[in-house]
């Protein structure tokens, strides 16, 4: 059998076929699609895991400006292998297809780079040819995984119910009963949403969230977010969703992308003057109704349940707990 090697990936002559092989592998995400990454704007590389001849899996590495580590993009949610394997295999190969193709990943990363940050998308459910990584050798030459956690949520009963009846149905039931308190008191309140295109209320918020935490406005990272959003909404994979309350202030943003298997809670932000505390429950539940009904979507991705607060509103909209993992290599950054 030939052996495994990594080939460049990178540019725009091989976008059309990387993009065709995140839309099959079970890893891919819109995180990994040459747009988002082009938009986001980070230094990153992207590789063919070749056998020959054939290509068995992409692998997406967003990098240090000097090429030297693998680090964790604040905007990049999901990296790493993107596997191809074949679904006509038996089940039992294609578990080892998948073990090799990582085993030699993990061996790869190492000779390529000073130290690695790598998060991966939750479809890598075995971590064993990264914790297998010089198994018998010093601590400091293995991989160190970080547990994350994330919440999907399946809105496909709410494709087929009208605006007034979702909230009588199973999805509606499956929230906490605060949230569906929530949803009532904001339509109690004369609360509601609109679906625009302008990501500017949005960033202003968030820049205004980000110095009240005492921190610098981070100038670059509203700019990608900018990118992100508009170019999803232009390509009709991104949606804004705006929550004002009965006198027409503009309460709080929200928005949401998407790829072909599920939607993307992508950013958020509130007026940092003016609230209510049913804003944030009404913007996901009129997005989801929103997302399932025009867009065909049937699973989001809240995006994240790692600390207190957030994790537990999130959850509290009924969905999967999913874990996922960062993988570390090397010294601390």
């Amino acid at each position: 059998m030939p052996e495994l090697d990594l080939q460049p990936a990178d540019g725009p002559a091989h976008d059309a076929a990387w993009d065709a092989l995140v839309a099959r592998s079970p890893q891919g995400t819109l995180f990994a699609e040459s747009a988002f990454l082009r938009a986001v704007g980070c230094p990153h590389q992207r590789w063919w895991l070749m056998q020959g001849q054939a290509i068995k899996a992409g692998l997406l590495l967003p990098t240090s400006a000097d090429g030297r580590a693998v680090v964790a993009d604040d905007l990049v949610i999901h990296a790493g292998p993107l596997l191809d394997l074949d679904p006509a295999r038996q089940a039992v190969k294609r578990r080892h297809d998948a073990f090799t193709l990582c085993a030699f990943v993990a061996a790869e990363l190492p000779r390529r780079f000073d130290r690695v940050e790598l998060p991966l998308a939750p479809q890598i459910d075995d971590l064993r040819p990264f914790l297998w990584h010089a198994y018998h050798g010093p601590s400091d030459q293995q991989y160190r995984p970080d547990l994350r956690y994330t919440s999907y949520l399946d809105i496909a009963a709410l494709a087929d119910a009208a605006p007034e009846d979702a909230e009588t149905g199973a999805c509606f039931e499956a929230m906490e009963t605060v949230r569906r308190y929530s949803v009532r008191e904001a339509r109690r309140k004369g609360g509601r949403v609109a679906v625009v295109r302008d990501s500017a209320p949005l960033l202003a918020y968030y820049r205004a969230l980000m110095q009240a935490q005492g921190e610098p406005a981070p100038e670059d990272k509203l700019a990608a977010m900018q990118r992100v959003m508009d170019g999803l909404i232009a390509r009709a994979r991104g949606a804004m969703f705006h929550v004002h309350d009965a006198a027409g202030k503009l309460l709080y943003c929200v928005f949401y992308g998407w790829d072909a298997r599920r939607a993307y809670y992508l950013y958020g932000a509130g007026h940092p003057q003016a609230s209510a505390p049913w804003q944030g429950t009404l913007a996901h539940w009129f997005a989801f109704g929103h997302l399932a009904r025009e867009h065909g979507v049937r699973e989001v991705d809240l995006e994240g349940v790692n600390s207190p607060q957030r994790g537990w509103f999130k959850l509290s909209f009924g969905g999967s707990l999913v874990p996922y993992h960062t993988l570390r290599w090397g010294p601390a950054a």
